[in-house]
């Protein structure tokens, strides 16, 4: 079963990032994935008030999940949504308005 949480501590998170060869930054918050106790990827990202941004959404080295990424990212959108985040921009640029996003079962 695929389970995404948020990462505990610091020290995790800059191993979980290294896993995945993304840049560990301390100011992010983190979730991972991990379906029966393997690492399969890992979301940074900041809460700036009601505007958010995703800086890393990376399966680990050697695995191409993209699955596990797209549950992360609607992990991290959500937690996000739930703190009063309006817009939240992803690594590619996208721009997400969450007042919306939500609404629809189909998202």
């Amino acid at each position: 079963m695929l389970e995404i949480k948020p990462i505990q501590t610091k020290e995790e998170q800059k191993e979980i990032c290294e896993l995945c060869g993304v840049e560990f930054d301390p100011d992010c918050l983190a979730y991972s994935a991990k379906e029966n106790n393997k690492l399969l990827g890992v979301a940074q990202f900041r809460i700036l008030g009601e505007y958010a941004v995703i800086y890393d959404l990376s399966n680990v080295a050697g695995i191409d999940d993209p699955d596990a990424l797209i549950i992360t990212e609607k992990a991290v959108l959500n937690f996000m949504d739930s703190c009063g985040v309006k817009e939240a921009v992803l690594k590619n640029g996208d721009r997400i308005n969450l007042k919306e996003y939500f609404k629809s079962p189909c998202k």
